[in-house]
């Protein structure tokens, strides 16, 4: 491997433009391409970079863009030359906090007067302190007789993150396979996946009985094991390979889909994700993560340098 990809958007372009720029010349890549664009109301550029002579670890020089990127930007994507030549094909999103602006299983408690208790559990489990499952069954035990008319009140009002609409629309245009994934539940899950068209949705289910939940979850738990499972699963049903998959999330629970596809990418992550991802996402924009994904036109132009 000797060249990167960066990919770097926001609104600022000579600010942006010369962090990144000195940043790659600080630990002496060399660029050898860009290619700049503009799409819908955000500035976006690409340059190649050749890290044959770079003078540290590229770890290193990949955090450093990392750092650039949040500092200067609304988002940064690095990738291997040999990653971003990868026709990309599925996209995975997480659900709360990602498509959904809002932590759904916290908003549900507060109808209980258990909103304090439950955030602190999603804190935890976000953070990868805990179990997801144990955070998960407690949590809805804490909705234990909530009755199902608030929660189709509340679907009405869903928070949808800035750009999500143009994201799944944009993507399904250029034939894309659309995922929504979420440790959140299926009576909210599924509303958000009928609105954006997602091809499949996946989620965890609760129990009702006399028009009131139990505190009960049904069936296998949606955890950070079983979302690469299901990715992997949707991902040879479709003929895509993983590294033709792009997986987007913010928590613990996103880690392992995040860092077995092709292009991960932390959406205003937690620690825990954003030291993994490859790519991030410092703004509540979903648009962003179209531009990492880019216009056929200029993947093909700086293919063409790799």
């Amino acid at each position: 491997m000797s060249k990167i990809v960066v990919t770097v958007v926001g609104r600022d372009r000579p600010g942006i433009v010369a962090g990144v720029t000195s940043a790659l010349a600080k630990f002496n890549a060399n660029i050898v391409k860009t290619r700049a664009s503009s799409l819908m109301d955000i500035f976006m550029m690409v340059l190649v970079a050749d890290i044959s002579k770079i003078n540290v670890d590229l770890c290193d020089l990949v955090e450093e863009l990392k750092r650039e990127g949040e500092m200067t930007g609304l988002g940064i994507s690095i990738e291997t030359g040999e990653t971003y030549k990868k026709e990309k094909r599925l996209i995975v999103l997480d659900m709360d906090g990602t498509v959904v602006d809002a932590e759904v299983i916290d908003e549900l408690a507060k109808m209980m007067g258990t909103e304090k208790e439950a955030k602190a559990i999603t804190q935890a489990a976000m953070e990868g302190k805990i179990n997801f499952r144990d955070a998960l069954n407690k949590r809805a035990q804490m909705l234990k007789g909530l009755p199902l008319s608030k929660m189709e009140k509340f679907k009405e009002k869903l928070p949808i993150v800035q750009g999500a609409h143009d994201l799944i629309s944009e993507l399904k245009k250029a034939g894309f396979v659309t995922v929504l994934m979420t440790g959140s539940f299926d009576i909210i899950a599924n509303e958000v996946g009928r609105r954006l068209r997602f091809d499949y949705v996946f989620s965890n289910r609760l129990i009702a009985k006399d028009g009131k939940l139990t505190g009960e979850v049904e069936g296998q738990v949606l955890g950070a094991e079983s979302k690469l499972e299901l990715l992997k699963s949707v991902a040879r049903k479709e003929g895509i390979t993983l590294d033709e998959c792009v997986a987007v999330g913010d928590g613990a629970n996103d880690l392992l889909i995040i860092k077995d596809s092709g292009l991960g990418i932390g959406f205003n992550p937690k620690k825990v994700v954003k030291d993994e991802a490859s790519a991030l996402v410092n703004v509540k924009d979903l648009k962003v993560v179209l531009a990492f994904i880019g216009s056929g036109k200029i993947r093909e132009e700086i293919k063409g340098r790799l």
